[in-house]
């Protein structure tokens, strides 16, 4: 069984391992070796249990102060790996970092292995010959901030010395897990020696070997070497060559695609920001895996991911396909261990992001999509459910922390300062850049909208619908990819999607080869933008007259108030349109001057053009944001489009 399919745990060293032999040599035992003469001396209430521990170490009926310290310092000269000593140096490297004299030191490399293992659901503990208070102090005061979240548990010595095999037994035992189930690293051949006697997996860190020199495993030069990347039971990342196996071993699934896998045409054809997406054609059929890495696949394994996301993305379609089910791709299989979703291959259907780059029209998407959030946002919300079973749903979804995480940075934060993964057209928009970051009015607007986002849990989100994220022909219309779905505010869906064809619309002058060459598609998109709203709202209002059985507005208020019904349409209507007004301009502006662009730009050759095009879009968002109320209506909307264009 490879290491892959066993790893459930993982045991680190630090010196040497995680951390730099220097910063423990040159940092920590020299402060402590400074320090310690003072330090017992302003906490004398020390005194009688460390003079009896010691005394009785070194066989000796007692000790007076200067004897013991004397003591204590030829233990750090001998580099003695004993309790006593052990105990005092964390009490005083504790009060060197709450004094901020001393930093934990903690390699990058480590840093973000500790972060995509945590995120894949792995348990991580530490075991060194330093105190536990020590490590904890190590990994609670780094550059990196706070990393101790991240970890389940740490052994010292007290439970056993690191070169005997019935230290990492009894380790194993504690964590409650197989020996075999457990990662032991460290920079020290012997403590290796002893984890592999005590039948543990082992890999010795070797800093100063060539990276990536030993690709059989049991030896690196940095945690980045290290594969698999600590990923649960049962999980590994498939590619084209493997996907065929995959799905062979599943009947239904083999038999949807007939003939034998050797015919199957398998592509990768993921080209979003998170996930593998395999396209699998037979002879008799198609289908598309979806499979969930566990990084940001944009920016890296230095951007670990929770593979639970993929959990979330089917409970979402679940739901979805209940309530708009000619909307969303059909579900065939999920497997949890791996990530993966299989679904209905979308063959005829092209991405609406990049038909409308080139041009083309589709009549009938707006006013599916208005369709479908309707429904699904409706159908998701007080109105129609009870409280309980609305708060079941919510549940369901709360620990969707990470993906949400993401919306939270990438929208609400990070195009308002200077964050490093920022990307702009450069250096037509360094203006625009240091406006934006200056602009008190427009910051505290957004902030505004993100505390909606954090705090309003008005209906289940597909959480990141944007044109990317529909697929179209010239009859159907489908939405894929809600692994962002969470319980927020209504118009964060219907704003983000009207903020998309925005910035489809403010593009096409960047894509116009004579002038004038693009005013048929404006106009399309402008029509497509009031079909989207009035679809949307008028099915959202058939749908509370009909159907609103849930806990809010519910129908015996309506015996002595036969206005009521009508009024509260009306007003959530009015909110879920303010809202989404300004959750537009988020979106566009995120696109523009943060992390993940989008083609509509992207694909404008010539940079000045597409700066102009994106200052145009910028200065409508940051309208829509600032100014909402100035936005009674869809008609107000599209006539500032219009004027910023």
């Amino acid at each position: 069984m490879s290491r892959q399919a066993r790893t459930r745990a993982v045991l680190l060293d630090i010196e040497g391992t995680t951390s730099s032999l220097s910063f423990v040599k040159d940092e920590l035992f020299p402060y402590a070796r400074a320090r310690l003469a003072d330090f017992i001396s302003e906490h004398p209430q020390l005194l009688p249990g460390l003079t009896e521990e010691v005394a009785r170490i070194e066989a000796k009926p007692t000790l007076d102060t200067p004897q013991l310290i004397a003591t204590l310092l030829r233990w750090i000269d001998e580099d003695r790996k004993l309790t006593p000593l052990k105990s005092l140096q964390g009490l005083i490297w504790e009060d060197g970092f709450r004094r901020g004299e001393l930093h934990g030191h903690i390699y990058p490399d480590a840093v973000a292995a500790l972060r995509a293992w945590h995120a894949a659901g792995l348990k991580l503990y530490i075991y060194s010959s330093g105190s536990i208070l020590a490590q904890q102090l190590i990994f609670a005061h780094t550059v990196h901030g706070d990393l101790t979240a991240l970890l389940s548990g740490y052994f010292d010595t007290t439970s056993g010395g690191k070169l005997e095999p019935s230290s990492y037994t009894a380790i194993a035992a504690r964590i409650g897990l197989p020996a075999d189930s457990v990662l032991f690293l460290s920079d020290h051949a012997e403590e290796i020696s002893a984890a592999a006697s005590a039948g543990l997996q082992v890999v010795l860190v070797s800093r100063d070997q060539a990276t990536g020199s030993d690709r059989d495993q049991t030896q690196i030069a940095s945690f980045a070497d290290l594969e698999p990347e600590g990923l649960p039971v049962g999980y590994r990342t498939l590619a084209p060559d493997t996907v065929a196996e995959y799905l062979s071993a599943l009947p239904a699934l083999a038999a949807r695609l007939g003939g034998h896998r050797d015919a199957w045409r398998i592509r990768e054809v993921g080209d979003g920001n998170l996930n593998l997406i395999f396209i699998v054609e037979g002879s008799a059929g198609a289908l598309v895996l979806k499979q969930a890495l566990p990084y940001v696949r944009l920016v890296g394994r230095s951007w670990p991911l929770p593979l639970s996301r993929s959990h979330f993305e089917y409970l979402a379609l679940a739901e979805h396909a209940r309530w708009a089910a000619a909307f969303v791709p059909a579900l065939y299989h999920v497997d949890p261990a791996m990530a993966l979703i299989v679904m209905e291959n979308l063959g005829a259907h092209v991405v609406l992001r990049k038909a409308l780059v080139r041009g083309e029209q589709f009549p009938l998407a707006a006013r599916h999509l208005g369709t479908f959030l309707a429904n699904t946002l409706f159908r998701t919300s007080d109105i129609h459910l009870s409280a309980a079973a609305k708060k079941e749903q919510v549940g369901a979804f709360l620990a969707n922390t990470a993906l949400c995480k993401i919306s939270e940075d990438l929208i609400f934060d990070e195009p308002y300062f200077d964050a490093p993964l920022n990307r702009r057209t450069r250096p037509q928009l360094d203006p625009l850049a240091d406006s934006v970051r200056r602009d008190t009015a427009l910051k505290l607007a957004v902030q505004e909208l993100k505390a909606a986002f954090l705090s309003n849990a008005e209906a289940l989100l597909h959480g990141d619908l944007h044109t990317g994220s529909v697929m179209v022909t010239d009859s159907d219309t489908r939405v894929i990819d809600p692994e962002f779905a969470f319980f927020g505010p209504m118009g964060f869906d219907v704003g983000a999607i009207i903020g998309n064809f925005l910035l489809a619309y403010v593009a096409q002058r960047g894509h116009e080869r004579t002038s004038g060459e693009r005013d048929a598609q404006r106009s399309y998109l402008l029509d497509q933008i009031t079909e989207l709203w009035t679809s949307f709202a008028s099915g959202f209002a058939t749908l509370w007259r009909e159907h609103a059985h849930g806990d809010l507005f519910s129908a015996r208020l309506l015996a002595d108030a036969p206005d009521l019904r009508e009024q509260a349409i009306a007003l959530r209507l009015r909110h879920i349109w303010e809202q989404a007004i300004g959750f537009a301009g988020c979106k566009m502006i995120r696109r523009i001057l943060g992390l993940a662009h989008v083609e509509d730009f992207e694909a404008i050759a010539d940079a000045d053009s597409r700066a102009d095009c994106e200052r145009r879009a910028a200065a409508l968002a940051r309208d829509l944001i600032v100014n909402r109320a100035a936005y009674p209506g869809i008609e107000t909307l599209i006539r500032a489009a219009r004027e910023y264009a």
